[in-house]
Formats: structure tokens, sequence, C-alpha cells
């Protein structure tokens, strides 16, 4: 058993994840039709279905370490919100915008560079992830690029968006804090319980 990457899926654990992303992409093409500018209804909905994903891919993660499909669940999420992040980057980088020195030029450097760092490192990671064995896996790489993910996403969605997206970057924000505060106020005890059985051993 490895809680590095994905092992002994399940049929239901895919097609969870498999519907969801599903269902978000088909919002996402059809919703904007509704609206007035359909390119740029796509491109947002797009980082919204991304950050639906999202959240649950770094709460899974986590918490991969207390069971398979745990850690399952956190990679299949983590994969379905690469693709939609890759859909809104293709939409915004050659539909939006006229290709990618456009999109320096029109987001600043800055934004624009952070978000061409995470989309390859998001790459690079889901390829790591279904292609190399687990004991390639590295726990720091998929660590650093979680977090590059979560200070993007929620610098972006509560600092420089405002309204309804807005709120769901405060949710998506507190949601993961109170993950991780939780993971290591479990984990902790469960440290000290390791460390006395070695002294009493």
């Amino acid at each position: 058993m490895t809680h590095d990457r994905p092992s002994a899926l399940t049929l239901s654990q895919v097609t969870l994840v498999n519907v969801a992303s599903g269902l978000l992409i088909i919002w996402c093409l059809l919703a904007p039709e509704l609206a007035g500018d359909l390119e740029l209804g796509r491109t947002k909905l797009t980082i919204w279905a991304t950050t639906f994903l999202l959240l649950p891919a770094l709460a899974f993660w986590l918490f991969r370490t207390s069971g398979q499909a745990v850690a399952n669940l956190a990679y299949l999420f983590w994969t379905g919100a690469w693709v939609l992040f890759v859909l809104h980057a293709y939409w915004a980088v050659f539909i939006i915008f006229d290709g990618v020195a456009d999109t320096f030029v029109q987001q600043g450097t800055v934004i624009a560079g952070g978000n061409f760092l995470l989309l390859g490192l998001w790459t690079l990671d889901v390829a790591m992830i279904w292609l190399l064995p687990a004991r390639m896996q590295s726990f720091w790489v998929q660590l650093i690029v979680r977090l590059i993910a979560f200070l993007i996403f929620a610098g972006t969605l509560v600092v420089l968006r405002g309204g309804a997206i807005q709120i769901l970057g405060f949710v998506f924000t507190g949601t993961l804090i109170a993950a991780a505060l939780v993971r290591a106020i479990v984990q902790v005890p469960a440290q000290k319980v390791e460390a006395q059985h070695g002294q009493a051993g």
C-alpha cells in the first residue's frame, strides 16, 4: 500500500471524480451560452470549476495517510482540477488574450508568471503521479506544488477578485487552513504515542 500515488483504484472512486469533472466541464461550456460574453464566461467558469475540484484534492491530500481510498480521491480530484485549469489556461491565453506574450502584457509579469509556473509544475506533478512507480514519488515535490497552488488560488480569489468568487475564495482558504490545523493536531498525538512505544521498547 502506498499513499504517494494512486493504487487499487475502485470503480466508485473513478466514477465519482469523472462524473464531477464531466458535469463541471459541461457547465463551463453551456452556461455562458445564456450570458452575454461566451468566451469570457467560459474563462471565468473554468476557474470556478477548478476551485471546486482543487478544494477536495488538497483537503484529501492532507489526510492521504489515513487510508488508500483517501489518497486515491486526493490524486483523482487533483488530476480533475488540473484538466479544468488547463482548459482555463487555454481560453485565457489563446482566446481572451493573443498568446503567451500578450498574456504577460495584459496580466503583468507577476500574475502571468505565477500562473504559467503553476501550470508547468502541476502538469509535471500529475505526470509523475500517474507514470512513475511509488519508489520514485517525491513527498517534497507534491507538497511544494500543492502549496503553490493553494497560495496562488487563495491570493487570486481573495485579494484580486470581488463578489461571489471572492466568497468562494474565503471558503476555499478557510476550509483548507482549518483542515491543515486539524491534520497537525491529529498528527502530534500519533507521534507522541509512537515515541512512547519506542522508549518502552
